[in-house]
């Protein structure tokens, strides 16, 4: 079993950050949100950045499947399919010219972007005025572009749809299961091109997810436990906070 564990290579260290970001994408599909940019960049800096989104893509999905199993009933289909073919596009687009922006360019442009959509968001609550897909269909059609583009370029769309559900004013279990499904189909259309096109999942990388896959599991219980324990109300307020600290934290 030693044997085994370092054939990855990895130090103690690395070892424990390893596992602490693969809980923190557990806890994030089942509702903490914010902190799965920060799972990112850890494993971006384990493995590297390309390297790094072929191995966080399985345990993407393992989330995934835990968060819509828990919440299965919630999921508002409609809303989810509004953005879908956008986001599609966009991560069909990431295929083609993803690699000619440099890293420190579009981390400034998507924290723009994500600024801006938490600012609008922010004065949509207070107004009490409710964003409807439909009556605003250039918002959806950018979110689903840039938002799409961005997972798949660095699996860091969270903030970006996140703003997008929660203008739709959902519940709290509506929130997490229409979210949660969403990126359970992008990150499964993901996967062959992970595997044909960049090359980024292989033996190895599948054995590290089995390897982790446990931690999965705590992180999404955790969460699980947590969102239960906030209020509708003080969830939303949660969800934006988490969305502005994710959005900085881009910008270094």
């Amino acid at each position: 079993m030693f044997e085994f564990l370092h054939s990855f290579n990895l130090d103690v260290w690395q070892w424990l950050l390893a596992i602490i970001a693969v809980a923190g994408i557990g806890a994030n599909k089942t509702g903490i949100v914010g902190i799965n940019l920060l799972s990112v960049a850890i494993l971006a800096a384990i493995f590297g950045g390309k390297a790094s989104t072929g191995v966080l893509m399985p345990f993407l999905i393992m989330a995934d499947i835990f968060a819509i199993s828990h919440y299965r009933r919630s999921v508002r289909w409609k809303h989810l399919f509004t953005i879908l073919f956008w986001a599609l596009l966009g991560v069909s687009a990431a295929l083609y010219v993803g690699e000619i922006i440099a890293d420190e360019y579009f981390r400034i442009i998507l924290a723009a972007v994500i600024f801006t959509l938490l600012a609008m968001t922010v004065l949509s609550e207070m107004s009490g005025k409710r964003f409807h897909p439909k009556k605003h269909w250039y918002v959806t059609i950018f979110i689903g572009l840039i938002g799409g583009f961005t997972s798949m370029i660095g699996n860091a769309a969270g903030p970006i749809f996140t703003l997008y559900f929660v203008s739709l004013r959902h519940t709290k279990n509506e929130y997490i299961a229409t979210r949660a499904w969403f990126f359970f189909i992008i990150n499964l259309i993901k996967i062959p091109l992970h595997l044909f096109v960049w090359e980024t999942i292989n033996p190895t990388t599948l054995s590290f997810n089995l390897v982790l896959a446990p931690a999965i599991f705590l992180g999404a219980v955790a969460g699980i436990l947590i969102v239960r324990r906030i209020p509708e109300r003080g969830y939303k307020v949660f969800i934006l906070t988490a969305t502005l600290v994710s959005a900085i934290m881009l910008l270094f």
